[in-house]
């Protein structure tokens, strides 16, 4: 039909995001009713819309009115919409395909890859057709498709062209490809997205009527017929207006009569824009011109749509990376042969990944070295808090399975497998440990010798029920060596007079010749009553121990004294002097009992911590003699006389008897003794803090001159510088002549002091040795 219309429209928009079922997260209808004058130059007035099934909008009923619209303008109304739907998207994601009970979303990184499967679906929930459905997804790099069926993959996007859906039809789309994984980091999955349209609202709003008025009338035509008092009447409807206009009614009467003349209703015909419509002729009689009244009723045509496009979006998701790192230590790298010992055993898993891992599976071998472990004492904590006994599944079979090479030739082993979630998901946040804990016993270890025993792990975890399953093995692996290493010591002491009055010097030798360094040694002593320990000193090699404290208390025959040494190396010898000081003398064999030595584990490390050893000590001092030079000389004649006697005792040792028969010999009154000491310990030629019947001599020998000086100096001061110089030059050829008969001179002191004996003393530490000894059996004086 020619001609404008009233034109009525219902369109309705569709924003909405969903799970990935297909379930409502958010979404909003938005509606817009639109009444259009599309005329060019007629108004329309009157306008009444009236709707159907307007239950699920806000519009507040079933009618509209609007007044009326100028050419070419229009009315709208929004409205929105909620409860309904029309299209359904749906997506299943599944990093682990071969098991169908449940989709997972968790990946185990690998070198070749693992599968996924991507499945998506739409149905028209609607009772009508929805057309032009579009489904795109958004992949990340990690995902790659080979063969994407229906749909097409263009970069990273694939789109999925479905077309027309009818009423409850419902279209899926299934394919399978690939997930590279190589970080720890969880990944975006991306999104799958889908868009429609139909020729139907979503609301199901409908227009049940749609009608306005614009310029129409209908008149009469009256002709008198030939005879007289008779009329002919037609009646005509003309639309002078640009719309098409479908006549409803006309009706006509005459003034004063109930009949109808016409009765005419929804004529079939729709009257054209600027057209008339005209009825039949009717002859009516009246005795003069007759009177009607008109009823008119006429809508302009009315042009209806109704239409809907949405559009849908999944929840994003995420893949979680399952990752983890398994160590494995031992308490111990070493175990003694032949000694039953006790080895503490520690897994950490630690969850390196993005997912929180809920399943785990412990394979541990445990070696033929060890029994097998008590499985009820296994401790296990997840986060530092011990896991329900229910949750864990441990058992011991016989053999290891890990390892190849490096096995215990004393058994086959065992075979640990731990099981931890039996019960339900563990709970092992990324970033947290879990400690696994057990003790091994080690009944008695054979000797092997280069044999080293390797005891790996290996565990497998999920963060899902049947999700990928990660496979790692132990990146510490716990070794174990058999050490055949057995311990060998010498101890002893020396208790000797020194010069003074109950004064005695004290050294206690400890040697450790085993194969390993020895920790926590102490060696012990008693002091009798009423003596005190002066100053002591530890040495060890030669060299001052620092790391050493000593502890002493009353006890039964004395004091109890006990030196603490925290390592004694291999081959390290120890050596702790001291001076006691106290009334009377010190019997000699009670003087040298040794009282006794403790020491702890053995230096598994078998690391040399201690300061690095010197020469022995005897050859170092003979190398001193033997390079003794005038600057020796020089040395002590810079020795002031404020030296007080209780610093040279300390800088030197003697024998009390050599001392009185050298002060004898040279015709020294023993009232000067004290004074005759801090003279001699200048004549320390070899440095060894013992002066021997030469050295004496010498000191003696230069006592007399100085004493002759000094009377010639009161006598003439005239000629004391010539005398000195005299003197010094004496002195000094005396020191030179001892310095270089040292050796003859100590061996003629021995065979003079003690022909009659069958012993003779060491000159470094005074002990008492048989006359035909090679060596000094407590500091290993080498006898020339």
């Amino acid at each position: 039909m020619l001609g404008d219309k009233l034109e009525g429209t219902l369109h309705e928009v569709e924003k909405a995001t969903l799970t990935s079922e297909g379930e409502i997260v958010k979404q909003t209808v938005k509606g817009v009713l639109t009444v259009n004058n599309p005329s060019s130059e007629d108004r329309i007035y009157d306008i009444d819309v009236m709707l159907d099934q307007a239950d699920a909008t806000d519009i507040g009923g079933d009618h509209v009115s609007v007044d009326e619209l100028e050419a070419g303008s229009n009315y709208s109304m929004k409205y929105k919409v909620t409860g309904k739907r029309m299209l359904i998207l749906r997506e299943r994601l599944d990093t682990n395909p071969a098991r169908s009970q449940e989709n997972s979303l968790s990946v185990a990184p690998s070198e070749d890859g693992g599968p996924i499967a991507l499945e998506l679906e739409v149905e028209n929930t609607a009772h009508v057709g929805i057309n032009g459905v579009v489904v795109t997804r958004q992949l990340p790099d990690e995902i790659s498709f080979e063969n994407t069926g229906n749909a097409a993959l263009e970069g990273n996007e694939l789109t999925w062209t479905v077309g027309d859906l009818a009423a409850g039809e419902k279209q899926v789309l299934s394919i399978e490809g690939k997930i590279m994984v190589s970080g720890t980091k969880a990944i975006d999955a991306g999104v799958a997205s889908a868009t429609y349209t139909s020729d139907a609202t979503l609301s199901n709003l409908n227009f049940r009527e749609l009608d306005a008025f614009s310029r129409g009338f209908s008149y009469m035509h009256v002709q008198e017929d030939e005879r007289p008092d008779n009329w002919i009447c037609r009646t005509t409807f003309e639309n002078r207006s640009s719309f098409a206009v479908d006549l409803v009614k006309l009706q006509v009467r005459m003034k004063g009569s109930d009949d109808l003349l016409f009765d005419i209703g929804d004529v079939p015909q729709d009257v054209k824009p600027h057209g008339k419509w005209e009825s039949e002729e009717r002859t009516v009689m009246a005795l003069s011109k007759p009177d009607f009244t008109t009823n008119l009723a006429y809508t302009i045509l009315p042009r209806a749509s109704r239409s809907t496009e949405g559009s849908l979006s999944l929840q994003p998701k995420k893949f979680q990376v399952v990752e983890a790192d398994l160590e494995k230590t031992y308490s111990t790298s070493g175990l003694r042969s032949f000694r039953a010992q006790q080895v503490g055993a520690c897994l950490t898993l630690t969850n390196n990944g993005s997912a929180d891992i809920n399943l785990m599976r412990i394979t541990d071998d445990i070696p033929g070295l060890f029994e097998a472990p008590d499985v009820s004492k296994i401790t296990i904590k997840v986060n530092g808090k011990e896991i329900d006994s229910e949750q864990i599944k441990a058992e011991i079979n016989a053999g290891i399975t890990l390892e190849k090479n490096n096995r215990s030739p004393d058994g086959d082993g065992f075979t640990l497998t731990i099981t931890v979630g039996a019960r339900g998901p563990v709970g092992l946040k990324p970033g947290k440990s879990m400690t696994v804990e057990y003790e091994l016993n080690a009944p008695g270890p054979t000797e092997h010798e280069n044999i080293t025993v390797s005891a790996p792990a290996r565990t497998e975890f999920s963060a899902e029920r049947y999700g990928p399953v990660c496979t790692r093995d132990s990146s510490v692996v716990p070794s174990i060596n058999i050490i055949h290493n057995r311990r060998k010591f010498g101890a002893g002491k020396m208790t000797q007079k020194i010069g003074g009055k109950g004064r005695h010097e004290v050294l206690i030798m400890f040697n450790n010749e085993g194969d390993t360094g020895l920790k926590d040694v102490t060696l012990k002593d008693v002091i009798p009553e009423n003596f005190e320990i002066k100053d002591w000193i530890v040495r060890g090699n030669g060299n001052k121990r620092d790391d050493c404290e000593m502890t002493s208390e009353a006890g039964d025959g004395g004091t109890h004294l006990a030196w603490h040494i925290p390592l004694v190396g291999k081959g390290e010898e120890i050596m702790i002097s001291f001076d006691i000081t106290g009334p009377g003398a010190i019997d000699g064999e009670l003087g040298n009992i040794f009282h006794g030595v403790h020491f702890g584990d053995e230096d598994e490390s078998e690391i040399e911590s201690l300061p690095e050893t010197v020469e022995d000590a005897e050859e170092t001092k003979e190398e001193v003699v033997e390079e003794a030079t005038e600057e020796t000389s020089e040395s002590e004649e810079e020795s002031t006389d404020d030296t007080t006697e209780e610093e040279a005792e300390n800088k030197v040792s003697w024998r009390e008897d050599v001392l009185l028969r050298v002060m004898d010999a040279a015709g020294i009154d023993e009232k000067h003794r004290d004074d005759f000491v801090i003279h001699a310990a200048n004549f320390d030629l070899d440095d060894n803090g013992y002066l021997k019947k030469a050295e004496l001599e010498a000191a003696a020998k230069a006592w007399n001159e100085n004493s002759t000086d000094e009377d010639s100096e009161e006598a003439d001061e005239a000629a004391e510088d010539e005398e000195a110089s005299e003197n010094a030059e004496a002195e000094e050829e005396a020191t030179e002549e001892v310095a270089e008969e040292a050796t003859e001179e100590d061996a003629a002191e021995e065979s003079s002091d003690e022909s009659s004996s069958d012993e003779k003393a060491c000159p470094i530490c005074a002990v008492m040795c048989p006359k035909d000894a090679t060596t000094c059996s407590v500091c290993s004086f080498a006898f020339i």
